[in-house]
C-alpha cells in the first residue's frame, strides 16, 4: 500500500466522519442548520479524492456526477425520513449508499472497486426492504429479492470472474484502468458483460427495477435510479481498457439496448403510479446508454463517450430529481396514482416549476446538459450510418425512444397540472424544505454542462461557455415567468 492510498482512505473516513456528525446535529422542524452546513463539508472533504492521482476521466466524470446529486438527497433523505417515519435509520443507510458509490467510482485497485461494489449492492438490498423492516410495506422484502436474483448475482459473477482471471496480487497492487486482461474468449466476454448489464437493468435482466425503484422510499429511489443502475455502464466503460471479444459485446450491448429502450418508454407510458412510470422510463433511458455505450466499444469514437457522459448526467439529475419529487408528493398528498393527483401546483408551485424544469433538461432544453446529450446521442449514430446501414434501424429506435419519452413526461406533468383538479390542503412549513432540494436537484442540471465540458472537450470549453452564459439568463427569466403564471393561475 503506497502513502497515497493512505490519503485516498483517511479523506474518506474523515469525510463519512463528518456526514455523520451533521446527521447527529439535525432537530426535527427547528430553524437551525447546522447540520446542513456540517453535511455539506462532509461531502465537500470527499472531491479531494479528485486531486489524489491517477484518475482516469471516466472516474472523474462519474464522481463529479455522483457527488452534488448524492449531497442533495442525503438532505432531502434527512427531513423526509422524520416527516414519513420519525426515525434517523434511514438517513444513516442513505448517506452510506451514496458514500459507498462514491468510493465504487473512486476506488484505484481492482480489489478495492469489488470490495465497495459488494458493499454498496448490501446496502441497497437493505434499503430496498426498509419499507418492510418498518412494517409500512411488507410486499417490500418481495422486491428486495427480486433485486437479489437479477441484479446483484450476475453482476457478483462478473466481478470475481474479473478478480479470478486478474490475480490477487495485481488486483491489489496495479492500477484498475492498467490492467493488462484478456477476455477474448466469447464466453467470458458474455459473461462479464451481462454481468454489468444486469447492474444498468437491461433486458434481459430488467425484471428486478420496476419493483425496486417503485417501493423503495423515495430518497433511496433517487439514489438507485439516479447513481446506482449507471454503475453497470462504469463497469463496461472499464472493459474497453482490456481486450475483450468487442463483435460479440457490441452486438449483445447494440441488440439489448434497442429492446430496452423501446419495451421500457412504451410500458412507462401506460403505468398509473407514478413511482412505476419513472421506474420503467429509467429501464428505456438505459436502453439509449447501452447503444452509446456499444457504439463505443466498437469504434472509440469520441462523440459516444461524450454522449455517454452527458446522457448519464441528464438521467441522474432527471430521476434524481423526480423520485425526490414523488417524495414530496406522498408526504404532502398520500398519494401516488396520477389519476388522483393534477393539483400540486395548486398546493406547491415551486415544486411543479422543479419537476418541470427537470422534464424539460431530460428532453432536451438548452443549455441544460440535456440538450448536449440529445446532440452528442443523435450525431454518434449519424456518423455511424455510412459504415453500417444497422445504424439506420438504431436511429428509429432513438427516435421512437424519445417520442415516449415526450408521451410519459407529458403525462408524469399531469401529477402537477390537470384542467379541471382542484384540492383544499394545508402544509407544514417545513414541507417547504423539501421542496427546495427538489429546486435544487432540477438546477443541477445546467451545472453540470460547464463541468462535462471542461472534462471532456477542452478545446471548445471557451465558446461553449461562451453560449452557455448567452442562454442562462433565458431559462432563468423562462423560470421566473413560468412561477408568475403558476401564481397566477392559483389565485
Amino acid at each position: 500500500m503506497e502513502f497515497i492510498d493512505l490519503q485516498r482512505y483517511s479523506v474518506f473516513v474523515i469525510s463519512m466522519l463528518v456526514i455523520y456528525l451533521g446527521n447527529t446535529f439535525y432537530k426535527p422542524f427547528s430553524k437551525q442548520f447546522y447540520w446542513l452546513l456540517t453535511k455539506f463539508i462532509g461531502y465537500s472533504l470527499i472531491s479531494i479524492l479528485i486531486l489524489l492521482p491517477p484518475f482516469e476521466t471516466t472516474q472523474i466524470m462519474f464522481i463529479l456526477i455522483t457527488l452534488p446529486l448524492s449531497l442533495i438527497t442525503s438532505l432531502f433523505s434527512v427531513e423526509y425520513s422524520y416527516m414519513k417515519y420519525t426515525s434517523r435509520s434511514l438517513v444513516f443507510f442513505t448517506d452510506l449508499l451514496a458514500l459507498t458509490m462514491i468510493m465504487t467510482f473512486a476506488s484505484k485497485y481492482l480489489l478495492e472497486l469489488v470490495l465497495f461494489w459488494l458493499a454498496t449492492e448490501l446496502v441497497g438490498f437493505i434499503l430496498i426492504a426498509y419499507d418492510a423492516f418498518v412494517g409500512v410495506n411488507p410486499e417490500a422484502i418481495r422486491a428486495s429479492l427480486r433485486y437479489l436474483v437479477f441484479s446483484m448475482i450476475p453482476t457478483d459473477i462478473a466481478l470475481f470472474t474479473l478478480l479470478a482471471l486478474t490475480g490477487l496480487n495485481p488486483a491489489l497492487t496495479q492500477y484498475i484502468w492498467r490492467l493488462d486482461l484478456n477476455f477474448t474468449h466469447p464466453v467470458l466476454t458474455a459473461l462479464i458483460i451481462l454481468g454489468f448489464m444486469s447492474k444498468a437493468a437491461l433486458i434481459p435482466l430488467h425484471f428486478w427495477l420496476p419493483d425496486a425503484h417503485s417501493m423503495a422510499p423515495a430518497p433511496v429511489s433517487s439514489l438507485l435510479s439516479g447513481i446506482m443502475i449507471k454503475m453497470g455502464v462504469y463497469g463496461i466503460l472499464l472493459l474497453t481498457n482490456y481486450t475483450i471479444d468487442i463483435e460479440l459485446a457490441h452486438s449483445i450491448l447494440i441488440a439489448s439496448g434497442c429492446l430496452t429502450a423501446v419495451y421500457g418508454g412504451l410500458q412507462a407510458i401506460f403505468q398509473e403510479d407514478a413511482k412505476r412510470l419513472l421506474a420503467y422510463s429509467s429501464i428505456s433511458h438505459m436502453g439509449v446508454i447501452a447503444i452509446l455505450t456499444a457504439i463505443y466499444l466498437k469504434t472509440r469514437d469520441p462523440l459516444a463517450y461524450y454522449g455517454i457522459i452527458a446522457y448519464t448526467a441528464t438521467h441522474a439529475v432527471f430521476k434524481t430529481t423526480l423520485f425526490m419529487d414523488t417524495g414530496v408528493i406522498e408526504v404532502v398528498f398520500h398519494e401516488r396514482r396520477i389519476d388522483k393527483l393534477g393539483f400540486v401546483y395548486r398546493v406547491l408551485p415551486l415544486e411543479s416549476l422543479a419537476a418541470s424544469f427537470s422534464i424539460l433538461a431530460m428532453l432536451g432544453l438548452p443549455p441544460t446538459i440535456g440538450f448536449f446529450a440529445k446532440l452528442w446521442m443523435f450525431s454518434t449514430v449519424i456518423h455511424e450510418i455510412t459504415l453500417n446501414y444497422i445504424y439506420l434501424l438504431v436511429l428509429l429506435v432513438l427516435s421512437i425512444e424519445v417520442a415516449l419519452s415526450i408521451v410519459y413526461s407529458a403525462k408524469y406533468l399531469q401529477i402537477h397540472v390537470k384542467p379541471g383538479s382542484s384540492v383544499e390542503v394545508s402544509i407544514g412549513g417545513f414541507i417547504k424544505n423539501l421542496v427546495y432540494y427538489v429546486l435544487m436537484g432540477s438546477i443541477t442540471s445546467l451545472f453540470f454542462t460547464p463541468v462535462i465540458f471542461i472534462e471532456t472537450s477542452r478545446e471548445i470549453v471557451g465558446d461553449v461557455l461562451a453560449l452557455f452564459t448567452l442562454l442562462l439568463p433565458i431559462v432563468v427569466i423562462l423560470l421566473i415567468g413560468t412561477y408568475i403564471l403558476i401564481k397566477e393561475i392559483i389565485k
